[in-house]
């Protein structure tokens, strides 16, 4: 074998190492890129969906006092879906005590109150592998004195995000 040949030999393999090398590197970049495009889509499609159902709520509330009916404190313990009368696609129900909620899902937990939901893209680096995000229905006013004349009426009603403290003692 002649010199030239065991270089052009070595020459080609570095190439192929290369391009093998630099393939795998676009292919590591195409994959965090989407990865980040669904985790800020699954974002922007929670934010809709939690003012949707705010804005909603906030009309059915006006509704009740367009008909001179008040909104009972009743509807603060209501499933907010099932007191609409619509369902997300990815809205799974109600989840029992002691259940892990699915990912991607929306709930209700009827023992507290809370609508619950769970995204799918998360971003692990992070260290937020069991994120949850989880609100409650407040009436508005809630204490209020001076914000209608009829006291004790309610004319809007809110998701408020539940505090970490209090998901945390719930075990979320």
């Amino acid at each position: 074998m002649t010199p030239d040949y065991q270089s052009g030999y070595w020459v080609r393999r570095v190439r192929l190492l290369a391009w093998g090398l630099a393939l795998t590197m676009l292919l590591g970049l195409v994959l965090a890129l989407g990865w980040k495009i669904a985790e800020v889509s699954e974002g922007r499609a929670l934010d809709a969906t939690r003012e949707h159902l705010a804005a909603s709520l906030n009309s059915l509330a006006a509704e009740q006092m367009a008909k001179d009916q008040a909104a009972d404190a009743a509807w603060q313990k209501k499933n907010p879906f099932v007191l609409l009368r619509w369902q997300q696609d990815n809205y799974c129900g109600e989840l029992a005590a002691g259940d892990e909620p699915q990912a991607g899902c929306w709930y209700w937990l009827p023992q507290q109150a809370w609508l619950l939901y769970r995204p799918r893209f998360v971003d692990g680096w992070a260290g937020q592998g069991a994120e949850v995000h989880v609100w409650r229905v407040l009436a508005v006013p809630e204490g209020m004195s001076t914000a209608s004349q009829s006291p004790g009426r309610r004319f809007a009603l809110e998701l408020a995000a539940v505090p970490a403290a209090e998901l945390a003692a719930q075990g979320f």
